[in-house]
């Protein structure tokens, strides 16, 4: 399976990080995990390719949307603000055609 073909596995990880924090008010921190690491995988073979599945896209951009809209109100979803960073992050990485293990911290890059 291609990295970007459509992934039926990511649109139910989705659903259950971002579905049930939209829905419930629930802030499952091990759904955005595991969410977060099956696209990390996809980011390991996209290092080379110039397109990205808009799948793919919508996965980062809402998780990091629906955590940030949500701790506006909710304490306990503001306290998880760094998870939608992470999201952000990784987003930016795939961008540049990066992996978060090509970052090693107090480790200079060479490029």
């Amino acid at each position: 399976m291609n990295a970007n073909d459509y992934d039926l596995e990511l649109e139910q990880l989705e659903e259950r990080a971002t579905g049930r924090l939209l829905t419930a008010d629930t802030f499952d921190g091990a759904a955005f995990e595991v969410l977060y690491n099956h696209i990390s995988d996809k980011a390991r073979d996209l290092r080379e390719v110039s397109v990205v599945s808009k799948q793919i896209l919508r996965s980062l951009r809402q998780a990091s949307a629906t955590i940030r809209s949500r701790s506006d109100y909710l304490a306990s979803v503001h306290d998880e603000l760094p998870v939608a960073d992470r999201f952000e992050m990784l987003l930016d990485l795939i961008i540049i055609g990066e992996h978060p293990d090509d970052r090693k911290p107090g480790i200079p890059r060479i490029i």
